[in-house]
């Protein structure tokens, strides 16, 4: 028995793993905050008891992929990975794409973990809003958007491995769009700093205008915006 329910817990949690890598992922300000959303446990759970059903439906059935039954820790390895990696692949399979005006709706099992993945990035947006609506302006406070739209991006993606040429550009052509604009100084500045904070999160970005120090700081000699 106590075999038995170990079983249904690996095969969980092999569900569940996937689950809260694909949340990670999603947030580089702070990953860990999307799994203590109650919103990431409901996507983190439904993926545990999807991998727990497909383990159970395998022993029902008493699919056994080929495995004399000789060979019992052989073959409940098999059922434990291949349930929970078959319903972490069967939850994400698209059956057919249909387009209704500009957008695109995917028909099929993964639309179950789309919705909550769109609910799970609404509440973790909330949760984050604030937290960054009061940091960000705080490390740019002194920021002179002029002299750190260039040299504070590719510090940042400098320090940074993980942070690919797509979204370098598209970051880019973000701060071109805010560098065009009649906004002031100081708003273009808060705006610069929750892009790059959306990118390499709120101590990096913190490191990085403490590092670049004078050479992206307003002139003291300047009159007050």
């Amino acid at each position: 028995m106590v075999a038995m329910l170990a079983n249904y817990v690996f095969a969980g949690l092999i569900g569940g793993i996937a689950g809260s890598v694909e949340l990670l992922r999603r947030y580089r300000d702070d990953p860990v905050a999307t799994l203590r959303q109650p919103a990431g446990m409901l996507y983190i759970g439904f993926n545990a008891l999807s991998s727990l059903l497909a383990y159970h439906l395998v022993l029902v059935f008493d699919v056994k992929f080929g495995i004399k039954a000789a060979d019992p820790v052989r073959l409940v390895t098999v059922q434990v990975l291949a349930a929970g990696l078959a319903a972490v692949a069967f939850f994400r399979t698209t059956l057919f794409t249909v387009r209704q005006g500009d957008a695109t709706l995917e028909i099929g099992p993964s639309a179950i973990l789309q919705v909550l993945l769109a609910v799970t990035d609404r509440s973790v947006d909330r949760s984050r809003a604030l937290p960054r609506a009061s940091e960000v302006p705080e490390i740019m406070r002194n920021v002179d958007f002029a002299k750190a739209v260039d040299a504070l991006p590719a510090f940042c993606f400098g320090v940074m491995q993980n942070i690919d040429a797509d979204e370098q550009t598209a970051a880019r052509e973000q701060t071109g769009i805010i560098a065009r604009s009649t906004l002031s100084n100081a708003l273009k500045a808060n705006l610069l700093g929750l892009l790059l904070v959306n990118l390499v999160g709120r101590t990096v970005l913190r490191s990085a205008v403490t590092a670049l120090g004078g050479e992206i700081l307003l002139d003291p000699a300047a009159p007050a915006p």
